[in-house]
């Protein structure tokens, strides 16, 4: 018998099944492209996160100079508010797009129009999700949405976001974040019939800094679950921050996987979440940055003694990342198993 393609490893580790893959997986469903990549396959930002041909080629990336097992696009956080009004700062080689204006100015403003997927970049999203289908069918693809709550941030303003929902009846908020967990589900239908096989909710925004257990367990589980049910592919939620103490209202969500900051400890999290929700991360991301690739591997294989089931940082990569720091990720899943 052959080894598990990366593809068939990867469902089963981001669906509850470890145990079923020949061994973790390092396929990265979180931001994986960095500077060194983009000089090597000349497809630098901002032109690879508009341009459909640079984007299969930066995402292609991850996997044929890293080492990566699959892909995630896209590459930045904006592609759900700016084809909702707003307009971005397009960052630099080394910085993302971001929001620069915002939208609406009240929840009574928000409206979801029936052409979405066709306007702004979504289209772009979708065509590079097609294309690498296309031509590896042994590696899994990611396509990431923008949460319900970091897309509020985008299209209302962050401040104005959080003091309404201290000061506006919980349905009038309930309401506005379910419309964009709408702008989440046609998105992950259109990703779907692209190709993709997961996709990875990002609220980064959705923390326990910003808001608090009661607000996460009453709010944004009925939210996530609300998408859930209705998403075609399984689910990865990753959100900033120690979101510890979200940890026991997860399997409510009805996510797949937990995507761990690092400030998770993920024995802990494997501790309270059981079988019921797999555990993904979570090397620190600025000791990818920052530290030796001994020290990073000797942080790789603490995760794996943990129980993580998908060897990942713990969160998108900083842009300046070395290559020989990100390669470790991958080189260390093919060589331990922990069970």
């Amino acid at each position: 018998m052959g080894e598990m393609s990366p593809r068939r490893r990867a469902i089963y580790c981001y669906t509850g099944n470890r145990e079923k893959a020949d061994r973790i997986t390092a396929h990265d469903p979180l931001t994986t492209a960095t500077v060194e990549q983009m000089l090597a396959v000349k497809a630098p930002f901002p032109d690879s996160t508009r341009d459909v041909e640079l984007g299969v080629r930066l995402a292609e990336a991850a996997w044929t100079i890293i080492g990566l097992e699959g892909f995630k696009i896209p590459f930045d956080l904006c592609i759900e508010a700016q084809a909702l009004g707003a307009e971005l700062n397009w960052g630099r080689i080394d910085r993302q797009p971001s929001v620069a204006t915002h939208p609406f100015k009240d929840l009574k403003d928000l409206k979801i129009p029936e052409d979405l997927m066709e306007r702004g970049r979504f289209p772009y999203k979708h065509e590079i999700v097609a294309k690498l289908r296309e031509k590896y069918d042994y590696l899994p693809i990611t396509c990431q949405v923008v949460g319900p709550f970091t897309l509020a941030g985008h299209v209302f303003g962050v401040e104005n976001f959080l003091i309404w929902t201290k000061k506006r009846k919980q349905e009038e908020i309930l309401e506005a974040l379910t419309l964009l967990a709408d702008v989440n589900l046609m998105d992950a239908k259109e990703a779907a019939c692209a190709g993709a096989d997961f996709i990875c909710i990002a609220d980064p925004t959705a923390t326990a800094d910003i808001i608090s257990p009661q607000f996460f367990r009453d709010v944004m589980v009925p939210v996530y679950r609300y998408f859930s049910e209705r998403c075609p592919l399984p689910i990865i939620l990753h959100i900033c921050g120690n979101a510890s103490c979200f940890l026991p209202y997860l399997p409510d969500t009805g996510v797949d996987t937990f995507s761990a900051d690092a400030h998770v400890d993920v024995a802990f999290a494997k501790q309270v979440l059981g079988r019921k929700v797999a555990v993904a991360g979570n090397v620190f991301t600025i000791n990818l940055l920052m530290k030796t690739p001994k020290e990073v591997r000797d942080e790789a294989v603490e995760c794996i003694k943990k129980g993580t089931d998908a060897l990942i940082p713990s969160c998108g990569i900083p842009p300046r990342t070395p290559t020989e720091n990100f390669r470790v990720l991958p080189e260390v899943a093919k060589c331990m198993v922990f069970y």
